[in-house]
């Protein structure tokens, strides 16, 4: 355990363990989704949540990115249950993208070792896709030059790289 109280991501010793609790959270989930009605449209939004649950108790970086894209999607499924068309689709996207950026918010908050970059990257494509598609009409037109971007970004942080090594 670490001073937190949590285990420590990094002991492999509690590796069965969070495997056991994962395994049980998803089975509990799925059964529980084939024995309440119209439950099974929740089911992937619970089990998110309660990976999200192992990440308090185990501070396990693993149960927060798996909970947190999990919880994202799981988001997205309820609510096209709500929405249709393209607002159910921007739903989805921004949700998952949502997912994405919370790791990176949590991992930033809490100072975990693991704060890392890349959560921003698919969270932040999914969360402009999902808002152009909501915004609608000649929002969605300018997802086609999302590429355009995405090698702007590309070239901007190999210079950033190239002049770091000077």
């Amino acid at each position: 355990m670490d001073r937190s109280g949590g285990f420590r991501s990094s002991d492999r010793r509690n590796g069965p363990l969070i495997g056991g609790i994962v395994l049980v959270v998803i089975g509990v989930g799925l059964l529980v989704g084939q024995l309440v009605p119209d439950f099974g449209r929740y089911v992937v939004l619970v089990i998110g949540l309660g990976l999200l649950a192992l990440f308090v108790v185990t501070r396990s970086y693993g149960a927060l990115v798996g909970g947190s894209i999990t919880t994202g999607v799981g988001v997205g499924v309820a609510l096209t249950s709500i929405w249709t068309g393209e607002l159910a689709a921007a739903a989805v996207l921004l949700s998952i993208g949502g997912g994405f950026l919370f790791i990176w918010l949590v991992t930033y908050l809490l100072r975990m070792p693991e704060h890392h970059f890349w959560p921003l990257i698919p969270g932040a494509i999914m969360a402009t896709i999902g808002a152009a598609l909501a915004i609608g009409g000649m929002a969605v037109s300018v997802i086609a030059y999302w590429p355009v971007v995405l090698i702007g970004l590309g070239i901007v942080l190999m210079i950033v790289a190239y002049t770091r090594r000077r």
